[in-house]
């Protein structure tokens, strides 16, 4: 996807968009670069790992990822705690597996499709659609370096909106650190906060996702989730060709 095509649908319009004290650039243009910049990447090697704190107890759910475009993936996530688990999502270019959504108590344990179906060959993002119910963790950075027009709208469908709040430092890097109001979808009302944090050469190195979340069956009392999303992902370096095979 072209950085002109990411340009296009990635507007907040301006009566959404809380002023900061005239940034030299914006947070929409910083958004943007960081997205042509995954978007312009033919391969990618990496890791997310992710925190999640409620009540004083951490979940951590680890994405080791690798992909080659258009149809080459290898993705495994595992969760620790209670409920310990693990996801895969693989493809070899002729055929693609996920594992049975959680929501299906019926069928095999993974699923397997055809690359090539109706005379059309899938991508790894539509690979990513498939297996949406059947992975631990769709985060921020796998969205955003997969890096295709959906699951790009859906992330910034996300964004109430956007500040930018200046210089930090995260892992030793210099970033740029933007904050805002977080939504489940575009068209529900803000249930958060969330900063992102963004290298200069448009590595998104850190995402935190700030929630109240109400169980009514539970308490009456709204419990406080924090979570965070450390990315390492390298763009354009050789990958590992033994991993893509198809798990069954």
């Amino acid at each position: 996807m072209t950085a002109l095509a990411l340009a296009v649908f990635f507007v907040i319009p301006a009566a959404h968009q809380e002023v900061a004290p005239q940034p030299k650039v914006s947070a929409s243009q910083i958004m943007s670069k960081m997205f042509a910049h995954y978007a312009d990447a033919k391969s990618a090697v990496g890791t997310v790992k992710m925190a999640q704190t409620a009540d004083g107890v951490t979940v951590h759910t680890n994405t080791d990822l690798q992909f080659e475009r258009p149809n080459l993936i290898f993705l495994h996530q595992a969760r620790d705690g209670s409920r310990a688990r693990q996801w895969f999502l693989t493809s070899d270019g002729r055929e693609f597996s996920y594992d049975r959504p959680e929501d299906q108590v019926y069928g095999p344990d993974r699923f397997v499709e055809y690359v090539t179906q109706h005379n059309v060959t899938l991508t790894i993002s539509e690979y990513l659609l498939a297996s949406m119910k059947s992975m631990g963790d769709i985060n921020p950075m796998l969205e955003s370096a997969i890096a295709s027009r959906e699951w790009l709208k859906r992330l910034t469908g996300q964004w109430a909106s956007l500040t930018y709040r200046g210089r930090s430092t995260v892992n030793g890097q210099e970033v740029d650190w933007i904050s805002g109001k977080f939504r489940e979808t575009a068209f529900a009302k803000a249930s958060g906060e969330f900063e992102a944090f963004i290298t200069d050469s448009g590595d998104f190195v850190r995402y935190v996702l700030h929630q109240q979340v109400t169980f009514k069956r539970l308490r009456k009392e709204p419990i406080n989730i924090t979570t965070i999303w450390d990315a390492d992902i390298k763009l354009n370096v050789k990958t590992d060709p033994s991993l893509y095979k198809v798990l069954k």
